[in-house]
């Protein structure tokens, strides 16, 4: 079995043949024990690299790869990832809508814009990280995906004024939260919830179509 002599070049080879495969690593820079195990994170699209790293380091790294373990396919988020928090949207006058066809790569995440509109006589100010949240379901409106990566970007306000709309970035991963269908979501027709958070509570949109391609 390679040791970190080895796996430190495979990491630098990584960083740039491959942008995005790598999520978090340990860096390459420092001398570090031959004894120490390794984390690696990899993008849900990154299952080749997971299997080379793998067969070629075997112990030595823990691989996971996007919401799971690799090879074992174990889920490595917390339940609360698992469902939907929130009222309804239009509860409280908010209602979310797609400014143009929403379409990801299968393992991929990006930022798309939907808009937003404030239906209630009063101002409303979205509370977010730069995007909205949001969460990829199924037919039967269970949470199949999602973005999974780091997100710490400060708090960024969208005030929208009674009865006007704006456009707001909704974060769209597609990082597979069900075992049985891989690492990442399979190319097709699914859902989209975004979360919208304000000063009352979090609120949840209606469905919106999501296309993920191969």
């Amino acid at each position: 079995m390679a040791g970190w002599e080895s796996l430190r070049v495979d990491l630098r080879r990584l960083q740039d043949e491959a942008p995005g495969a790598l999520v978090m690593w340990p860096s390459p820079e420092p001398e570090r024990r031959p004894e120490k195990r390794f984390r690696i994170d990899l993008a849900a699209w990154a299952t080749d690299i997971a299997g080379r790293l793998h067969a070629t380091y075997g112990g030595l790294v823990e691989l996971r790869v996007g919401a799971m373990s690799f090879p074992d396919r174990q889920l490595a988020v917390s339940e609360y990832a698992l469902e939907l928090h929130g009222e309804p949207a239009e509860s409280a006058g908010l209602v979310v809508e797609v400014l143009s066809p929403l379409t990801i790569r299968t393992g991929h995440y990006a930022k798309q814009d939907v808009l937003v509109t404030n239906r209630a006589p009063h101002r409303q100010v979205l509370l977010t990280g730069g995007d909205l949240y949001s969460a990829v379901t199924d037919s039967s409106g269970k949470v199949v995906g999602r973005y999974v990566g780091a997100h710490n970007a400060p708090r960024i306000e969208f005030p929208i004024e009674p009865h006007q709309s704006r456009a707001v970035p909704a974060l769209i991963g597609t990082a597979s939260l069900v075992p049985d269908l891989g690492y990442a979501l399979p190319p097709g027709q699914w859902s989209l919830v975004v979360s919208l958070t304000i000063a009352a509570g979090h609120h949840l949109s209606d469905p919106l179509e999501l296309t993920i391609t191969p």
